[in-house]
């Protein structure tokens, strides 16, 4: 089922489509060439650094997306994890991901969230808030380099 308006301007497209040299201001930490992770312009309950694994092709949701994609996001999903245990010293790593307007799904792209964990962090019951951008750039810097 879609769920985006038929106008849809996908913003992890427009990324997407800039890569493998993407603009810096987009925050990108990993590009393969089939997916990519960025710093998002949110960040939820206070946790710096949280990020997202996107697919360079444009799918919808976990419905629409090919299985065979699962090695790569398995893959990406493990290198930033790796990377932010190194870059801030988490104590774990959780993931997510949202499908549908039900499921809380607000960006019609398959994504899935990364983010570096915290004992008592609140990140379930945390309010989403924007990222400075000098801040975003940051992390994104930082991140990148423990990837390399």
């Amino acid at each position: 089922m879609k769920n985006a308006p038929t106008d849809y301007d996908c913003p992890f497209c427009r990324v997407a489509a800039t890569l493998p040299k993407p603009d810096p201001e987009a925050a990108v930490v990993l590009v393969t060439p089939r997916v990519f992770a960025f710093i998002p312009l949110h960040h939820y309950a206070g946790i710096r650094g949280n990020c997202l694994i996107v697919p360079r092709l444009h799918y919808e949701n976990v419905l629409d997306i090919p299985e065979s994609l699962g090695n790569d996001f398995f893959r990406a999903t493990r290198r930033v994890a790796v990377a932010m245990q190194v870059v801030f010293g988490c104590q774990g790593i959780s993931t997510r991901q949202h499908n549908g307007p039900a499921g809380d799904q607000d960006v019609w792209h398959y994504h899935l969230h990364v983010f570096p964990r915290f004992h008592g962090d609140g990140l379930w019951g945390g309010n989403k808030a924007l990222y400075a951008a000098e801040e975003r750039l940051e992390l994104a810097s930082r991140l990148r380099a423990a990837l390399r």
